[in-house]
């Protein structure tokens, strides 16, 4: 299945309790039946991994984790949408 994805470019970078640096990058799902994209996070190794500014199409991976239902979505393998160009009405 796949999604759209709107990514912001944005990011954020830290130390973790493990003393392991991280990057959150910040997106947002266009998910069915849902009038809003729903924000949410993706983790990056470095802050080069983070998806520039745009819309993206991205695979939906279902798989079972502990024992429990887990849905994951990664802009980094997403495929990139073209923009469509604007059209002009013509002028009475």
């Amino acid at each position: 299945m796949l999604i759209k994805v709107t990514t912001t470019g944005t990011s954020r970078s830290g130390i973790s309790a493990k003393q392991k640096p991280y990057t959150m990058a910040t997106a947002y799902a266009h998910l069915p039946n849902i009038p809003f994209p729903q924000e949410f996070s993706y983790y990056c190794e470095t802050p080069q991994q983070v998806q520039p500014a745009g819309e993206y199409e991205c695979e939906v991976v279902l798989s079972i984790k502990d024992g429990r239902i887990n849905v994951e979505v990664d802009p980094r393998q997403g495929r990139k949408l073209v923009a469509s160009p604007v059209r002009q009405q013509a002028s009475a």
